[in-house]
């Protein structure tokens, strides 16, 4: 079937889906030996795709036997970090790769060729948030990479990175699935879903609304769809998923809890009902049109058999949605096209613009250095310009230092500032939320622009364009013909060779000085203002910014 087997995202686009249930609540319902069948691990869910793996088959089995459109792999916790505590993390891939075997076997069993059946590669969160500094970035990547190219050995048709709480974990989780897809030369759709398990429903555990995971998540391109599972029943979560309806421009998925668990006997029960949880799902399909749907903790096979009756084969609902241009701190979103007024960017916190702020820097008072943010943006500024190049210092460890300091303490969209692209990744690599590079030009070639492009593209950051290039007399553009000849340039590169969108771009058609005395300095100011309005005139999906301070 697999020659001839829908794409899944065909199916997405033609009719509501419908995943599985939870894999826990039903191996919760059956009994295990500690010795034989949890090779001493208890709760190690993955052991048993090598112990029992006909019991993993029958769970998928249960689901897909009610009419579930895709079953998830059993590796919600299957990347080599986690499985350490299984002590299986030397055959992360093997693990994986026999689990998606498994769901593959039982999909085999229902499949027809005009109901294809799917299995979907289950990533769970980890035990580890990198934005509280309890993993790295490399060594995250690498166990995430290990897990994936096992699911996509094993005939994963989809990756989901689910009940995520870090949108610098999603970050990651991405990476290492293109990582793993360029591997093997095979690419599927990425699924990401956050758990906001705060706020009763409304943000995430290190503190995201949903303004900020599509904000984050939007500059990728391969992710096919966004939504939340976990956390609550849907009634919690309708809110988060509206506001995720209304702003993300592919498909959504929801896979709630089937309410707040119990205990039992020491057990989790969970009390929704099958009736009461269809009542909730069906808000989600009938008015926020999501596409996807299932179920998460405490939902069996009944309570997906219900759903599926009320869905039947409707196609989605048609949404109405304002995607905005928008960068954001790890808490919420902010737009770069301000309704009332301009983006406004705090400069002070920078080795070039401030002596306190270098001075700070050399002593290493970094926290000073926060305290000085802190109150840089309570000037009512939008986001802050963070800068630490200094001749003679490390860059990559004072920007690790100072930024990830800042990205648990200021609610603030960061603009990553350094002529060194791997000082700027060191920053990209803390920051959860969606950042801005300060700067490209092509004064050293298209080499350099390349570098830069593609760490906003790996990070899903803005970056700010300078109308430089490499005329050794005159890279500097002065008139107005030379900065919308440069930015045009740019922009192509940028966007036809590097991949990057076109509201990926801040074009800065530079400030300069008109009090030299200098008779053709007399016409900067009218000249950088015709750019400005010819660069939003002529590239209009693309941004200005200028640096009136200057």
């Amino acid at each position: 079937m697999a020659s001839s087997r829908m794409p899944f995202l065909e199916l997405v686009r033609q009719r509501v889906v419908v995943l599985d249930g939870s894999m826990g609540a039903n191996l919760q319902s059956r009994q295990f030996d500690l010795q034989r069948d949890w090779m001493g691990h208890e709760n190690a869910c993955e052991v048993l795709n090598f112990s029992r793996p006909e019991v993993i088959q029958e769970v998928h089995e249960s689901f897909l036997s009610v009419g579930c459109d895709a079953v998830e792999t059993n590796t919600f916790n299957g990347s080599s970090e986690d499985l350490a505590e299984a002590n299986l993390s030397a055959r992360t891939a093997e693990v994986n790769r026999r689990a998606a075997e498994i769901a593959r076997k039982a999909c085999d069993k229902f499949e027809t060729p005009d109901r294809p059946r799917y299995v979907v590669g289950s990533i769970g969160p980890g035990r580890r948030i990198i934005t509280l500094g309890q993993i790295d970035w490399a060594t995250m990547n690498e166990s995430y990479y290990q897990q994936i190219l096992g699911l996509l050995q094993g005939g994963a048709d989809v990756v989901l990175i689910e009940t995520q709480q870090d949108l610098l974990a999603i970050k990651c989780i991405v990476s290492a699935a293109n990582r793993a897809m360029a591997e093997i030369n095979r690419r599927v759709p990425i699924m990401v879903q956050a758990s906001f398990d705060l706020n009763n429903g409304e943000k995430m555990l290190t503190g995201s609304e949903p303004s900020a995971l599509v904000a984050s998540m939007l500059p990728y391109g391969e992710v096919a769809t966004l939504g939340l599972n976990c956390a609550f029943s849907p009634f919690e979560l309708a809110e988060s998923m509206r506001y995720i309806t209304e702003h993300w421009p592919r498909y959504t998925s929801a896979l709630p809890n089937a309410g707040l668990p119990v205990f039992v006997d020491g057990k989790a029960q969970f009390p929704m009902t099958p009736k009461e949880f269809t009542k909730g799902m069906m808000r989600f399909v009938e008015e926020f049109g999501v596409n996807i749907v299932g179920g998460c903790c405490g939902t069996m096979p009944e309570h997906l058999e219900m759903l599926i009756d009320a869905i039947g084969t409707r196609p989605p609902k048609t949404r109405t949605i304002d995607v905005r241009p928008q960068i954001s701190s790890l808490g919420d979103a902010e737009d770069i096209r301000q309704d009332n007024s301009y983006l406004i960017v705090a400069e002070r916190t920078n080795t070039n613009g401030s002596k306190k702020f270098r001075d700070l820097l050399k002593a290493d008072d970094w926290d000073g250095l926060v305290s000085m943010a802190r109150d840089e943006m309570r000037s009512g500024s939008h986001m802050l310009d963070v800068c630490v190049d200094f001749v003679g210092r490390d860059g990559v460890r004072d920007m690790h230092e100072v930024v990830r300091r800042i990205v648990n303490a200021i609610p603030a969209p960061l603009m990553l500032d350094s002529t060194n692209p791997a000082v700027m990744e060191a920053g990209l690599k803390l920051a959860g939320g969606r950042c801005v590079l300060n700067s490209m030009n092509l004064e050293d070639g298209e080499e350099k622009l390349g570098q830069i492009c593609a760490l906003a593209k790996k990070y899903g950051a803005a970056v700010v364009a300078g109308t430089i290039d490499e005329d050794k007399l005159a890279a500097m553009a002065r008139t107005a013909d030379r900065k919308i000849s440069i930015a045009k340039r740019i922009r192509d590169l940028a966007v036809d060779r590097f991949g990057l969108r076109d509201e990926d771009l801040m074009f800065d058609p530079l400030v300069l000085p008109i009090s030299t005395g200098i008779e053709e300095d007399r016409r900067n100011a009218m000249e950088t203002i015709e750019g400005t309005r010819r660069i939003s005139q002529e590239l209009p999906n693309c941004h200005t910014v200028v640096g009136l301070s200057n």
